[in-house]
Protein backbone atom coordinates (compact mmCIF):
# COMPACT_ATOMS: atom_id res chain seq x y z
CA UNK A 1 0.00 0.00 0.00
CA UNK A 2 1.10 3.37 -0.40
CA UNK A 3 1.88 3.42 3.42
CA UNK A 4 4.08 0.51 3.84
CA UNK A 5 7.50 1.02 4.40
CA UNK A 6 10.65 -1.41 3.60
CA UNK A 7 13.24 -2.22 5.76
CA UNK A 8 16.37 -4.01 5.03
CA UNK A 9 17.97 -6.52 7.39
CA UNK A 10 20.97 -4.81 9.81
CA UNK A 11 23.04 -5.62 12.46
CA UNK A 12 21.84 -8.21 15.13
CA UNK A 13 20.52 -6.34 17.89
CA UNK A 14 17.74 -5.14 20.26
CA UNK A 15 14.66 -3.60 18.49
CA UNK A 16 13.35 -0.68 20.61
CA UNK A 17 9.77 -0.56 18.46
CA UNK A 18 9.14 -3.79 20.65
CA UNK A 19 11.77 -4.90 22.68
CA UNK A 20 12.61 -7.83 20.95
CA UNK A 21 15.85 -9.33 20.57
CA UNK A 22 17.08 -9.77 16.65
CA UNK A 23 17.35 -8.66 13.42
CA UNK A 24 17.10 -5.47 13.55
CA UNK A 25 15.27 -3.67 10.53
CA UNK A 26 16.37 -0.49 9.09
CA UNK A 27 14.15 1.80 6.51
CA UNK A 28 15.45 1.76 3.03
CA UNK A 29 16.28 5.48 3.27
CA UNK A 30 18.19 5.86 6.21
CA UNK A 31 20.12 2.85 4.37
CA UNK A 32 20.76 4.69 0.97
CA UNK A 33 21.80 7.37 3.01
CA UNK A 34 24.65 5.63 4.69
CA UNK A 35 25.85 4.20 2.16
CA UNK A 36 26.09 7.59 0.10
CA UNK A 37 28.34 8.82 3.24
CA UNK A 38 30.68 5.11 2.94
CA UNK A 39 31.02 5.69 -0.55
CA UNK A 40 31.97 9.29 -0.14
CA UNK A 41 34.17 8.62 2.82
CA UNK A 42 36.13 6.49 0.19
CA UNK A 43 36.59 8.69 -2.40
CA UNK A 44 37.88 11.34 -0.40
CA UNK A 45 39.99 9.02 2.21
CA UNK A 46 40.14 8.55 5.94
CA UNK A 47 43.06 8.88 7.56
CA UNK A 48 41.62 6.86 10.85
CA UNK A 49 42.16 3.97 7.70
CA UNK A 50 45.39 4.64 6.52
CA UNK A 51 43.90 5.94 3.25
CA UNK A 52 45.75 8.96 1.71
CA UNK A 53 43.12 12.05 1.52
CA UNK A 54 42.42 13.82 -1.84
CA UNK A 55 42.61 17.41 -2.27
CA UNK A 56 41.25 18.57 -5.59
CA UNK A 57 43.58 21.90 -6.02
CA UNK A 58 43.94 24.35 -8.64
CA UNK A 59 47.58 26.09 -8.46
CA UNK A 60 47.72 29.81 -8.07
CA UNK A 61 49.70 30.03 -11.97
CA UNK A 62 45.98 28.05 -12.98
CA UNK A 63 43.77 30.03 -11.20
CA UNK A 64 45.41 33.29 -13.03
CA UNK A 65 45.10 31.81 -16.24
CA UNK A 66 41.46 31.05 -15.65
CA UNK A 67 40.33 34.32 -14.61
CA UNK A 68 42.19 35.95 -17.38
CA UNK A 69 40.47 33.74 -19.57
CA UNK A 70 36.88 34.46 -18.54
CA UNK A 71 38.37 38.54 -18.49
CA UNK A 72 38.72 37.99 -22.03
CA UNK A 73 35.50 36.31 -22.78
CA UNK A 74 33.90 39.16 -21.22
CA UNK A 75 35.89 41.78 -23.36
CA UNK A 76 34.75 39.77 -26.67
CA UNK A 77 31.17 39.76 -25.41
CA UNK A 78 31.40 43.85 -25.26
CA UNK A 79 33.38 44.42 -28.27
CA UNK A 80 30.44 42.38 -30.24
CA UNK A 81 27.83 43.61 -28.66
CA UNK A 82 29.45 47.18 -29.55
CA UNK A 83 30.34 46.12 -33.38
CA UNK A 84 26.07 45.03 -33.59
CA UNK A 85 25.14 48.12 -31.93
CA UNK A 86 27.34 50.18 -34.51
CA UNK A 87 25.99 48.29 -37.89
CA UNK A 88 22.44 49.03 -37.04
CA UNK A 89 23.75 52.82 -36.19
CA UNK A 90 25.49 52.63 -39.74
CA UNK A 91 22.53 50.94 -40.88
CA UNK A 92 19.97 53.47 -40.27
CA UNK A 93 21.98 56.33 -41.09
CA UNK A 94 23.06 55.00 -45.04
CA UNK A 95 22.17 57.05 -48.03
CA UNK A 96 23.03 55.42 -51.09
CA UNK A 97 24.02 57.79 -53.73
CA UNK A 98 21.43 58.94 -55.63
CA UNK A 99 21.43 57.68 -59.66
CA UNK A 100 21.35 60.84 -61.92
CA UNK A 101 17.78 62.21 -62.68
CA UNK A 102 16.56 61.59 -65.63
CA UNK A 103 16.70 64.59 -68.41
CA UNK A 104 12.95 64.81 -69.29
CA UNK A 105 9.70 63.35 -68.69
CA UNK A 106 10.54 61.29 -71.56
CA UNK A 107 13.80 60.11 -70.49
CA UNK A 108 11.66 59.38 -67.55
CA UNK A 109 9.23 57.36 -68.96
CA UNK A 110 11.49 55.73 -70.52
CA UNK A 111 13.62 54.33 -67.64
CA UNK A 112 9.86 53.54 -66.36
CA UNK A 113 9.78 51.13 -69.07
CA UNK A 114 13.09 49.79 -68.72
CA UNK A 115 12.70 48.89 -64.85
CA UNK A 116 8.82 47.39 -65.61
CA UNK A 117 10.69 44.98 -67.76
CA UNK A 118 13.37 43.96 -64.74
CA UNK A 119 10.33 43.77 -62.74
CA UNK A 120 8.73 41.10 -64.69
CA UNK A 121 11.40 39.17 -65.47
CA UNK A 122 12.24 39.51 -61.76
CA UNK A 123 8.43 37.85 -61.02
CA UNK A 124 8.74 35.19 -63.42
CA UNK A 125 11.96 34.16 -61.62
CA UNK A 126 10.17 33.92 -58.49
CA UNK A 127 7.89 31.80 -60.11
CA UNK A 128 10.36 29.44 -61.06
CA UNK A 129 11.96 29.14 -58.15
CA UNK A 130 8.97 28.49 -55.96
CA UNK A 131 7.81 25.25 -58.47
CA UNK A 132 11.21 24.09 -58.84
CA UNK A 133 11.01 24.07 -55.05
CA UNK A 134 7.86 22.17 -54.67
CA UNK A 135 9.30 19.48 -56.79
CA UNK A 136 12.43 19.07 -55.18
CA UNK A 137 12.66 16.10 -52.79
CA UNK A 138 13.82 18.41 -50.11
CA UNK A 139 10.15 20.50 -49.97
CA UNK A 140 8.00 19.90 -46.61
CA UNK A 141 5.02 22.19 -46.98
CA UNK A 142 4.85 22.51 -43.13
CA UNK A 143 8.11 24.57 -43.66
CA UNK A 144 7.02 26.17 -46.94
CA UNK A 145 10.02 28.08 -48.97
CA UNK A 146 12.37 28.98 -46.02
CA UNK A 147 14.52 25.97 -46.51
CA UNK A 148 15.35 27.31 -50.05
CA UNK A 149 17.60 30.25 -50.28
CA UNK A 150 17.33 30.38 -54.00
CA UNK A 151 13.71 31.55 -53.66
CA UNK A 152 14.63 34.04 -51.05
CA UNK A 153 17.27 35.58 -53.25
CA UNK A 154 14.39 35.62 -55.80
CA UNK A 155 12.37 36.99 -53.34
CA UNK A 156 14.48 40.07 -51.82
CA UNK A 157 15.45 41.10 -55.81
CA UNK A 158 11.65 41.08 -57.00
CA UNK A 159 11.36 43.71 -53.56
CA UNK A 160 14.32 46.07 -55.11
CA UNK A 161 13.03 45.85 -58.47
CA UNK A 162 9.68 47.17 -57.36
CA UNK A 163 10.88 49.54 -55.29
CA UNK A 164 13.17 50.72 -58.29
CA UNK A 165 9.67 51.17 -60.59
CA UNK A 166 7.92 53.31 -57.83
CA UNK A 167 11.06 55.58 -57.93
CA UNK A 168 10.57 55.90 -61.41
CA UNK A 169 7.51 56.91 -61.12
CA UNK A 170 8.26 59.88 -58.61
CA UNK A 171 11.35 60.73 -60.59
CA UNK A 172 8.98 61.49 -63.69
CA UNK A 173 7.06 63.11 -61.11
CA UNK A 174 9.97 65.20 -60.22
CA UNK A 175 10.88 65.90 -63.86
CA UNK A 176 7.25 67.49 -64.94
CA UNK A 177 7.45 69.30 -62.10
CA UNK A 178 11.42 70.81 -63.22
CA UNK A 179 9.93 71.09 -66.37
CA UNK A 180 6.95 73.43 -64.86
CA UNK A 181 9.47 75.10 -63.05
CA UNK A 182 11.79 75.26 -66.12
CA UNK A 183 14.66 74.75 -63.66
CA UNK A 184 17.14 71.54 -64.26
CA UNK A 185 16.46 68.40 -63.33
CA UNK A 186 16.71 66.85 -59.55
CA UNK A 187 17.04 63.75 -58.08
CA UNK A 188 14.42 62.52 -55.02
CA UNK A 189 16.77 63.14 -52.70
CA UNK A 190 16.24 67.28 -52.77
CA UNK A 191 13.10 65.76 -50.89
CA UNK A 192 14.82 63.86 -48.85
CA UNK A 193 14.09 60.57 -50.44
CA UNK A 194 16.55 57.63 -49.20
CA UNK A 195 17.49 55.69 -52.48
CA UNK A 196 18.08 51.68 -51.67
CA UNK A 197 15.59 51.89 -48.04
CA UNK A 198 12.80 49.70 -48.62
CA UNK A 199 11.21 52.73 -51.02
CA UNK A 200 8.03 54.46 -49.79
CA UNK A 201 7.51 51.97 -46.61
CA UNK A 202 10.39 53.39 -45.40
CA UNK A 203 8.92 55.99 -42.59
CA UNK A 204 10.89 58.75 -43.71
CA UNK A 205 10.63 58.09 -47.51
CA UNK A 206 6.68 58.26 -46.94
CA UNK A 207 7.22 61.33 -45.57
CA UNK A 208 8.72 62.69 -48.05
CA UNK A 209 5.57 62.50 -50.60
CA UNK A 210 4.12 64.98 -48.80
CA UNK A 211 6.50 67.51 -49.66
CA UNK A 212 6.71 66.33 -53.60
CA UNK A 213 3.07 66.37 -53.64
CA UNK A 214 3.06 69.96 -52.22
CA UNK A 215 5.51 70.97 -54.79
CA UNK A 216 3.15 69.94 -57.48
CA UNK A 217 -0.34 70.64 -56.04
CA UNK A 218 1.68 74.80 -55.97
CA UNK A 219 2.17 74.37 -59.62
CA UNK A 220 -0.69 72.75 -60.95
CA UNK A 221 1.27 69.52 -61.65
CA UNK A 222 -1.70 67.28 -62.08
CA UNK A 223 -0.02 64.03 -64.08
CA UNK A 224 2.87 64.33 -61.06
CA UNK A 225 0.39 64.30 -58.27
CA UNK A 226 -1.17 61.28 -60.09
CA UNK A 227 2.04 59.64 -59.93
CA UNK A 228 2.75 60.85 -56.22
CA UNK A 229 -1.03 59.09 -55.51
CA UNK A 230 -0.54 56.17 -57.23
CA UNK A 231 2.89 55.37 -55.61
CA UNK A 232 1.04 56.12 -51.90
CA UNK A 233 -1.42 53.70 -52.93
CA UNK A 234 0.08 50.76 -53.90
CA UNK A 235 2.56 51.11 -51.11
CA UNK A 236 -0.22 51.56 -48.10
CA UNK A 237 1.25 54.64 -47.14
CA UNK A 238 -2.03 56.99 -48.41
CA UNK A 239 -2.55 57.35 -43.85
CA UNK A 240 1.07 58.60 -44.22
CA UNK A 241 0.77 61.97 -46.56
CA UNK A 242 -0.46 65.13 -44.41
CA UNK A 243 -4.10 65.43 -44.54
CA UNK A 244 -4.09 69.31 -45.44
CA UNK A 245 -1.79 68.18 -48.42
CA UNK A 246 -3.87 65.52 -49.96
CA UNK A 247 -7.22 66.88 -49.49
CA UNK A 248 -5.87 70.30 -51.51
CA UNK A 249 -4.12 67.93 -54.02
CA UNK A 250 -7.19 65.75 -54.47
CA UNK A 251 -9.92 68.67 -54.77
CA UNK A 252 -7.20 70.10 -57.77
CA UNK A 253 -7.31 66.65 -59.57
CA UNK A 254 -10.96 66.02 -59.07
CA UNK A 255 -11.90 69.95 -60.65
CA UNK A 256 -9.52 68.91 -63.97
CA UNK A 257 -11.31 65.92 -64.07
CA UNK A 258 -14.35 67.31 -64.06
CA UNK A 259 -13.76 69.75 -66.71
CA UNK A 260 -11.36 66.94 -68.69
CA UNK A 261 -8.18 68.18 -68.60
CA UNK A 262 -6.62 65.10 -67.19
CA UNK A 263 -4.99 62.24 -69.36
CA UNK A 264 -5.93 59.02 -70.27
CA UNK A 265 -5.99 56.48 -67.48
CA UNK A 266 -4.91 59.42 -64.84
CA UNK A 267 -8.61 59.69 -63.06
CA UNK A 268 -8.36 55.80 -62.53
Amino acid sequence: TRNTRVFRVGEVGLDRGNGVSGPRLEPRVAARARGRGQAWSHSVGVRGRGLPAIEAKRSAKKRQERKLDKRDDVRDLHRLVEERKDAVEAAATYRAEPPAPPENPKEASERIERRLVTYRAALEKVGETKRNAQESDAWDPTRGYKPFEDVQDAVFDLDRRKTEVYEAYLEKAIALLCLAKNEPPVSLDTFDWIYEKNGARDGNNARTLSFMLAALCKHNVASGMVLVLKVAVECGVVGGIDKNIGKKAFAALSDLNEMGLLDEGEPE
